[in-house]
């Protein structure tokens, strides 16, 4: 039995009939078996990432609204035991469940960003371990943030010249802002339990920056469905804003089209989002027509061939 297990045993007062590991990249994630609590999963964090995940901290500005219920919780070492959830992410309701619960989402959605945004930080961008982000000023954060991932975008001629075209003709409209902002709000990290409540399942990612750059995350993957119509009603723009969604929506689909690629995924072009029916690379090219911005290549979103 390693370390974790038993601090399991101990928090639960040794209520433990089964303990699985169920994940292990930044954080671990077991699945325990209880008497007296059912199932319920003890989630370690352990912040082996680019960011740390700052999910109880939230439980500050949210209680278990729309957060998971926590049975214990420690900050040394830094851990959590939530309750299971039953229910289904967005990415698995049907066409139906999703049009008849959307404008219940998109209203938690604005509720959950717009919270946690009066929340103001020291710095910009990504932040460290005291919540103060790590970039002198917004400009920065973006320029430092989207020239590595246009540079580890190299092979694709059109994906690496993205940023650059986006930059050179909106620049101006990238002003900075210290909010709090979750910028990890895919469709398989929100889910609609059994009994009809709406439940954001890994919420811990968080940077210092304008609460549009969390919209256009949510944006870079739900653009052209239902929830991005709704959200749209729900916010009403100014046409400065929606030109801000857009380009955040580009700059996360490139960041996550960078990711996959140190991955190992090969074909970036045929990756779809969570809950979407389209691409990110057909979303990124609907984004660049709507900004008036084009980059003519052929083979526009192939891998270059050396």
């Amino acid at each position: 039995m390693n370390n974790f297990e038993t601090q399991i045993k101990e928090a639960l007062d040794n209520d433990v009939k089964s303990i699985e590991l169920v994940s292990q990249t930044s954080n671990y994630v077991y699945k325990v078996e209880t008497n007296n609590h059912g199932t319920v999963y003890a989630k370690f964090y352990l912040n082996n990432s680019s960011h740390i995940d700052n999910e109880l901290y939230l439980y500050k500005l949210l209680d278990n609204k729309y957060l998971k219920e926590v049975i214990v919780s420690s900050e040394e070492p830094k851990y959590a035991i939530f309750k299971e959830l039953k229910g289904k992410t967005l990415d698995e309701l049907s066409s139906k469940e999703l049009n008849d619960n959307k404008e219940k989402i998109i209203d938690s959605l604005i509720y959950f960003y717009d919270t946690i945004a009066k929340v103001k930080t020291n710095g910009y961008g990504l932040l460290d371990r005291e919540l103060n982000g790590t970039s002198k000023n917004f400009k920065e954060f973006i320029v430092t943030r989207q020239t590595a991932t246009q540079n580890n975008l190299s092979e694709y001629p059109r994906l690496n010249k993205i940023f650059s075209s986006i930059y050179e003709k909106y620049e101006d409209l990238l002003v900075g802002d210290n909010s709090l902002v979750p910028i990890d709000t895919n469709a398989k990290n929100i889910m609609l339990t059994d009994n009809g409540d709406v439940k954001y399942i890994d919420p811990g990612e968080l940077i210092s920056a304008p609460v549009l750059m969390g919209y256009g995350d949510f944006v870079a993957h739900t653009y052209k469905t239902d929830l991005y119509e709704e959200l749209m009603n729900k916010l009403n723009l100014s046409d400065e804003d929606l030109k801000r969604v857009r380009i955040y929506a580009v700059f996360s689909s490139l960041n996550i089209l960078s990711f996959l690629s140190n991955l190992g995924v090969k074909e970036l072009d045929k990756v779809i989002p969570y809950g979407n029916k389209y691409t990110f690379c057909d979303l990124i090219d609907d984004h660049l027509n709507n900004l008036g911005i084009e980059i003519n290549m052929d083979n526009t979103l192939k891998k270059k061939i050396n």
